[in-house]
């Protein structure tokens, strides 16, 4: 099933580049919600000598880890005839698609490893995917959807507990550090979570998984001084802590600050706004994230309200099952470490970008609530089940349609 989901979206992702690649996207920054997108293509689809110092250091190792295999997909689109420009598009979305549609099947996996039913872990797995976080922003060339694959990637490989290899944890510790620096913390997280698996197995507390993180960062940042040999113009590292603490964005707390955080982390990054916001900037025009408006967001048409209900309904189940499992109360505290940094790595302008991290913890959350809830109220779970299909046909056509909308407007 999971071969057939990873298909399924890819097709869909490179389906919605196809709507992107005539926009301005690839030549212009910023364009839609603050995307470095002609930074990140360039990046990308140039040769080893180009100019790759436009990837900040929070990605200390994102540049080695994926130019070669867009080269190589550049390489692929020529083969079956397509001109430079159309060859480095297709290449570069490829690509994006593909991580997309990887961190579709992880949360699937994670889903089905922790006792969902098979045909709910295929719905919720399916709401991710057809978010507005993962749909409009995995066609995009963007760093982002990378780090979300490898906070994805590290949820599954813990949810799987000890059946899985610790090489395998410290492969998906080793790619979140790379493609995002502040997954460290959720790696230390997971690493913890593991201990417990542990401890409930054999009884005693071991410090291997703790090791194995530490294993990973140092892969990592070995990743990226090795980056700066092969690619001697990307950004050197940060050599100290008030270096890094210099990314800070400066987002300076208003009085919609909170309400605007919140629709982000639990609506908005699911369902689509009711309708696209631009801003003038300049002499042009960008996609940007609205103001907070709750009544305006689709509740008198319903989707937003059943994402809502289901949230709630999930949320009731997560207070029980938190206090019993230590891996439903890892993927609490990597949400809320998501939420607490983002002054640091986020600002207003780009958090939709930045929900590339935390959407899939929000699914996962609300997979493991609603199973704790169904166990205690038993006669709701044929009728959740309806309620997620019904809540999932619609979410797919609205989406659609928004990122239409995107794709449609005059940016320039």
């Amino acid at each position: 099933m999971g071969a057939i989901l990873a298909v399924s979206f890819y097709s869909l992702f490179f389906a919605a580049h196809l709507k992107f690649q005539n926009t301005p996207i690839y030549v212009r920054d910023g364009i839609i919600f603050g995307a470095e997108t002609q930074s990140v293509f360039n990046d990308l689809s140039s040769d080893r000598t180009a100019n790759h110092d436009k990837i900040s250091p929070l990605h200390p190792a994102f540049t080695i880890l994926h130019q070669p295999v867009a080269r190589l997909c550049i390489h692929f689109w020529q083969s079956l005839g397509q001109d430079q420009s159309s060859a480095r598009k297709h290449a570069v979305a490829m690509l994006t698609s593909i991580a997309g549609s990887l961190a579709v099947v992880m949360i699937y996996h994670t889903l089905l490893w922790t006792g969902t039913p098979t045909v709910r872990a295929i719905l919720l797995a399916m709401c991710f995917g057809a978010s507005t976080c993962t749909w409009v922003l995995t066609p995009l060339p963007q760093t982002w959807t990378f780090a979300g694959l490898g906070v994805t990637a590290l949820i599954a490989v813990t949810a799987r507990g000890s059946l899985v290899r610790g090489a395998w944890f410290v492969l998906a510790a080793t790619y979140a550090i790379s493609t995002f620096v502040g997954s460290i913390i959720p790696c230390l997280l997971m690493a913890l979570v593991r201990c417990a698996q542990d401890r409930d197995q054999t009884g005693s507390f071991a410090l291997r998984p703790l090791i194995m993180v530490f294993a990973a960062i140092t892969l990592s940042f070995s990743l990226a001084n090795i980056q700066r040999m092969i690619y001697p113009t990307s950004t050197a590292l940060p050599t100290s802590l008030a270096s890094w603490c210099s990314f800070s964005k400066g987002w300076q707390s208003s009085r919609d600050t909170q309400a605007v955080v919140a629709r982000e982390v639990f609506v908005s990054n699911v369902v689509a706004p009711a309708q696209v916001t631009t801003q003038t900037d300049a002499s042009r025009k960008k996609v940007v994230v609205g103001e907070t408006q709750w009544a305006a967001l689709d509740l008198r048409r319903g989707l937003t309200g059943a994402w809502l209900l289901i949230l709630a309904l999930a949320f009731a189940g997560l207070v029980w099952r938190a206090q019993v499992e230590p891996f439903t109360l890892g993927v609490l505290a990597m949400l809320m470490w998501s939420i607490a940094a983002l002054e640091w790595y986020g600002s207003r302008d780009t958090i939709l970008l930045h929900a590339c991290l935390w959407t899939g913890n929000v699914i996962v959350a609300v997979g493991l609530g609603l199973e704790r809830a169904m166990d205690h109220w038993k006669s709701l779970s044929l009728p959740i089940t309806f309620f997620i299909a019904i809540f999932l046909s619609a979410l797919i056509t609205r989406n659609w349609i928004f990122l239409q909308e995107i794709a449609l407007m005059p940016v320039r």
